[in-house]
C-alpha cells in the first residue's frame, strides 16, 4: 500500500498533561491492531551494518519487521491543527528483509562454530533478546538462500554459505537496480533533489550506474567485509566512504594534492620583470607621441592668452584705502 503521513502520540504522565508526539510516514498497514494480537511494538535491535542498538517496528501479527529512520533538521518545526510541535524531526518507517538483520549470527556462529545448528540457537543475543522474534517473521523462509540446510519439516539446521549468500545479494542488488531504472532518481554522481534541473549536457544514468547505487543501498545492510567482497562479486568498483559522502552533498570528488618534493626548483626561470618595464615603456612611448592638431597648438604664442579654469574663479575684492 502507498505510504501515509500519520502521528504516534504517546501521553506523559505529568501535571500539565504534556503530549510527545512525533510525524511519521509509515505504510497503511504499520500500525493496524489484529484482534487477539498485542499492539506493533518498538524495540531495538543489532543494525547489521554497524552493530550498534536501533529502533525496530515489529508489526501486530509480529510477523513483519520495519526499521525506523530519523531526520532531523537543526531548524524545524510541525504545525499540528492549532498547535505547533517544536521538534521538526520526521520518523520514516519503511520494511526491511529479516535475513538481512539474521545475516551477522548466521556469520557469526558459522566462525566459532562451523557446524549446522537451528535457527532459535543461533540467532541469540544478550544485548538484544528481542532479536528472538525474528524467527516469526515471513520472510525469515529466504534463510535457505544464504545458508546451506539440513533436515526437514519443523527441524532443520543451518549453516552459513557465503557464494550462495553472495548470489543472494546480487539478485537483491539487481532487483533494486531496475528499480531505479524506472524511477527518476538521480544515480549517475551521489543523490540530487528531485526538483534539481538537469543540464541538457549531461548525460542519463548507464546501467552501471544504477548498479553501483542499488549496490550501495543494499551495503547499508552489510559489514564492511562482506560488502566489499558484493562489490567485487557484481564486477563494480566500491566507492570509498569518503567519496560516497562527498557526492551526496553534491560535490565532486575530492582531488589528489599533488606533493612539492625539496629538490624542485620554487624560483622563476624566467625574470618576468623585464617584460613588465617593458609594457611600461611601450605605454610611455605611446603617450609621448602628438597628433597633428597638438602639434599645431603648442606652436601657438600663449602670452597674455587666459587659461579656461580663470573664467570660473571668483572675481579677487577690491581692497578699500
Amino acid at each position: 500500500m502507498a505510504p501515509k503521513t500519520s502521528k504516534k502520540q504517546k501521553r506523559k504522565v505529568s501535571g500539565n498533561h504534556e503530549r510527545d508526539q512525533w510525524m511519521v510516514i509509515a505504510p497503511d498497514s504499520t500500525f493496524e491492531s489484529i484482534d487477539g494480537c498485542p499492539d506493533p511494538s518498538f524495540v531495538k535491535l543489532r543494525h547489521p551494518k554497524t552493530e550498534n542498538g536501533v529502533m525496530f517496528l515489529f508489526s501486530s501479527d509480529g510477523t513483519s519487521v520495519h526499521e525506523v529512520m530519523r531526520f532531523k533538521r537543526d531548524f524545524g518545526s510541525w504545525f499540528i491543527n492549532d498547535s505547533v510541535q517544536q521538534d521538526g524531526s520526521l520518523e520514516v518507517i519503511t520494511p526491511v528483509d529479516p535475513v538481512f538483520l539474521a545475516l551477522p549470527y548466521l556469520i557469526k556462529s558459522s566462525k566459532e562454530r562451523n557446524k549446522f545448528m537451528t535457527l532459535d540457537q543461533i540467532i541469540l543475543d544478550d544485548d538484544y533478546p528481542q532479536c528472538i522474534r525474528l524467527l516469526h517473521c515471513s520472510g525469515m523462509s529466504g534463510i535457505e538462500r544464504v545458508a546451506e540446510v539440513k533436515g526437514s519439516g519443523d527441524v532443520r539446521a543451518y549453516r552459513y554459505d557465503e557464494s550462495k549468500t553472495l548470489d543472494w545479494l546480487k539478485d537483491k542488488v539487481e532487483q533494486t537496480a531496475a528499480r531505479l531504472g524506472q524511477t527518476d532518481v538521480h544515480v549517475a554522481s551521489g543523490a540530487q533533489s528531485t526538483t534539481f534541473v538537469r543540464s541538457s549536457k549531461e548525460q542519463g544514468a548507464t546501467e552501471e550506474d544504477y548498479k553501483r547505487y542499488a549496490a550501495g543501498l543494499v551495503s547499508d545492510y552489510l559489514s564492511a567485509d562482506l560488502s566489499t567482497k558484493l562489490f567485487e562479486h557484481i564486477g563494480i568498483k566500491e566507492v570509498s566512504e569518503k567519496v560516497s559522502k562527498a557526492l551526496e552533498n553534491g560535490a565532486e570528488p575530492p582531488l589528489k594534492k599533488a606533493r612539492m618534493s625539496s629538490d624542485i626548483k620554487t624560483e622563476p626561470e624566467e625574470d618576468y620583470s623585464k617584460a613588465f618595464t617593458a609594457s611600461n615603456d611601450m605605454k610611455k612611448e605611446k603617450n609621448g607621441k602628438l597628433t597633428a592638431g597638438q602639434k599645431a597648438l603648442s606652436k601657438v604664442d600663449k602670452k597674455g592668452m587666459k587659461s579656461i579654469s580663470s573664467f570660473f574663479s571668483p572675481k579677487p575684492k577690491k581692497m578699500e584705502k
